[in-house]
């Protein structure tokens, strides 16, 4: 996984980052926003990643507080908007676009965007600037 830093990122604002493709277990988004391995921490400094889910893993008790502890956030949009919404900044929320959906489309070799049914991350990205 690389990221690449296309522009400066102003600490103190909120992000919303778009990922594709899903894979099969989203690992290549994990490793860019929840761990070091991707760099970005060093490419982005005081910019915290997050990585939205699906909300039905933190319905599982202890289970919720160890995602949380890796910096996932539950697919929500109450939950996404906390994440914006906070005024001090400094937040970067991933957002895998074509969701679990895609993850069951996903096949070596291919690429399958589904963006049709998917805008509400966008709505969510004009709501909160």
């Amino acid at each position: 996984v690389q990221l690449v830093k296309t522009a400066d990122l102003d600490p103190r604002k909120n992000y919303l980052i778009g990922f594709h493709p899903h894979g099969v277990l989203a690992v290549g988004a994990f490793l860019s926003f929840c761990t070091e391995a991707s760099g970005f921490p060093t490419l982005f400094p005081g910019i915290t990643p997050h990585l939205l889910m699906l909300s039905l893993w933190f319905r599982i008790p202890f289970f919720r507080d160890y995602l949380m502890s890796g910096g996932l956030v539950s697919s929500e949009k109450e939950s996404a908007s906390y994440v914006l919404r906070k005024p001090e900044g400094g937040n970067a929320l991933a957002i895998i676009v074509g969701g679990a959906q895609e993850a069951l489309d996903a096949h070596p070799g291919s690429y399958t965007l589904l963006l049709r049914k998917r805008k509400g991350f966008i709505r969510l990205a004009i709501q909160h600037g």
